[in-house]
């Protein structure tokens, strides 16, 4: 795929996904949760940061239901105005009601996870996007709640080891360059299936 402009690859993206099956989104997240289970990152970490999925995205659910297993603190976003927090995933998540994107919502009493422990580690960050690229470029949704939340998890000068984020998406969402610019923030690697 040509490189684009952002706003140019989130309709093309979205048009993409749109097309294809549900089938796609749910084997693409088995897929991803296996081979992200592998790896050293998964296992030091003793946070897991994931998003539960809108319809037309990469299934987290397996990787979230993994962590819990493994005994990993789970965390998962919640908006709060302009920003993003990262609330405990409590074990009955999927009675939460759904938000007017399809999302389980976190209730406002959800406990909220505090910078500097997500900073100190060590803390994976399963990270969504419309599009990757190799080198680690993330397109969001164009709204940049991941950014400044990397950006200030990175502020408090995590120790080496101490914080990874990893990508998740489909193979479809891989393309040759992301268009990025100073307040984007990429991730460490892509899984993708």
């Amino acid at each position: 795929m040509e490189t684009m402009d952002k706003r140019s690859l989130r309709r093309t993206m979205r048009t993409l996904l749109d097309s294809l099956p549900a089938e796609r989104f749910a084997e693409a997240g088995r897929i991803v949760a296996a081979s992200l289970m592998r790896e050293e990152r998964y296992r030091a970490a003793r946070i897991m940061l994931a998003f539960l999925p809108m319809p037309r995205e990469i299934d987290t659910v397996p990787l979230v239901e993994a962590a819990f297993s493994d005994g990993k603190l789970v965390g998962v976003p919640r908006i709060e105005g302009d920003e993003i927090a990262f609330v405990v995933l409590d074990p009955l998540w999927r009675a939460w009601p759904r938000d007017r994107f399809g999302i389980p919502e976190p209730p406002v009493d959800a406990l909220s996870l505090g910078i500097e422990e997500l900073a100190s580690g060590p803390t994976l960050v399963v990270a969504p996007g419309l599009a990757f690229d190799r080198s680690g470029a993330r397109l969001g949704r164009g709204k940049g709640y991941y950014d400044r939340f990397l950006a200030s998890l990175a502020a408090r000068n995590p120790a080496p080891g101490a914080l990874a984020v990893i990508g998740a998406c489909l193979e479809e969402q891989l393309v040759d360059a992301v268009p990025v610019d100073g307040r984007d923030r990429g991730v460490d690697a892509v899984l993708s299936a």
